[in-house]
């Protein structure tokens, strides 16, 4: 939910609440009038390029910033003036800040011998988090005997022992590699669902985003450009910078006809009836996955069809990444899944086809 739509009388206030709230940094807006809501027990992400203000919104949110205007409410409570250990959340970082000298057991309870919580109390609260992050092995050993997804994992515990009403997560998979991090996503979305807590994630991997999260918010400019399931904002991106930011899009600019767009060399592509304006110019795409990929002198085996030649082709593993050069709509990437067993080499005349219902609408 964003532009903090009206709640029925009586409802719940989200977890997270922010109203016009901007961070100015001298002359330079780093969020700039930003209203965002997010859900009880949401997984939520805001990705966006380095500079967007992602990172900014989220230390505003846990305190370790202080909005030049605007207001910040958690589960309704305003704490925009209030220090980050006056709210209710935790934040985990890129960095584990790991204490090297304590133990596993040690670093998870850190926070709650500092509240002076009972020895035994802290044992069974310790023991549960480790459990959690499945663990409880290693309770023993110094964090430089772990590897570092087990590091995260101690990190993560160590926020989560204090029961926070909201995790606030920051870079925290960036310091691992590919194999690691994709086994955390699966990880943190399994923690997430198990404490039933609002998770807000910030993060420039959009893989990684739609992986986990139940929503993501796409930040450009200090401003939210789309918001929604990962889904519907892959399918439907709205906006140029969306399409080329959320994956890989091939877009195409054009004249509306109806529920056809007369490219430039006067081939017509098909959206969706009602997707497109009612006349002028527009620019549609398509995603590179959604192409079919055929010999130029077969039928097309979907509505749309462009006509074009093979420029380079990659092979990937689990797909074959191609990039065809068209009279039309210029260079276009088609990925193509190796179930496929035709190969297209560069120099070859190829005809690439798709459905209307997977042309979508980025404004003119």
């Amino acid at each position: 939910m964003s532009e903090n739509q009206d709640r029925p009388p009586g409802g719940e206030p989200p977890a997270v609440e922010l109203v016009e709230v901007t961070k100015s940094f001298g002359d330079f807006n780093a969020v700039d009038s930003l209203s965002l809501d997010i859900g009880e027990n949401q997984f939520f992400a805001v990705i966006g390029p380095s500079g967007c203000g992602k990172t900014t919104t989220l230390r505003m949110v846990g305190g370790f910033e202080e909005p030049t205007a605007g207001t910040i409410r958690l589960h309704g409570e305003d704490v925009t003036g209030k220090k980050p250990y006056q709210r209710p959340v935790n934040t985990v970082f890129q960095s584990y800040a790991l204490f090297p000298h304590l133990t596993i057991f040690e670093n998870v309870a850190f926070g709650l011998r500092r509240q002076g919580v009972e020895s035994a109390d802290v044992a069974r609260r310790v023991g549960e988090m480790l459990e959690l992050v499945q663990l409880s092995q290693v309770a023993k050993r110094k964090p430089r005997q772990l590897s570092g997804g087990q590091q995260q994992r101690v990190a993560l515990a160590r926020a989560l022992v204090n029961h926070p009403r909201v995790l606030l997560l920051d870079e925290p998979l960036g310091a691992l590699d590919l194999k690691l991090r994709k086994e955390m996503q699966i990880e943190l979305k399994r923690i997430q669902q198990e404490v039933g807590i609002t998770f807000v994630h910030v993060t420039h991997d959009q893989e990684e985003a739609m992986t986990m999260a139940d929503t993501i918010a796409v930040m450009n400019r200090g401003h939210i450009e789309r918001m929604g399931e990962p889904v519907e904002i892959y399918d439907d991106p709205r906006t140029p910078f969306v399409a080329s930011f959320l994956g890989a899009s091939n877009l195409m600019e054009g004249d509306i006809d109806g529920d056809v767009v007369v490219l430039a060399g006067g081939d017509r592509v098909r959206a969706t009836p009602g997707a497109l304006p009612n006349h002028g110019r527009v620019a549609i795409g398509v995603r590179p996955e959604k192409i079919l990929l055929q010999p130029a002198d077969e039928q097309p085996l979907h509505p749309n069809g462009l006509k074009g030649t093979v420029t380079d082709t990659s092979f990937i593993g689990v797909s074959t990444h191609y990039l065809v050069r068209t009279e039309s709509a210029g260079e276009l990437a088609v990925v193509v899944q190796n179930l496929d067993t035709r190969r297209f080499a560069p120099g070859t005349s190829v005809l690439l086809s798709w459905e209307p219902g997977h042309t979508f609408v980025v404004g003119g």
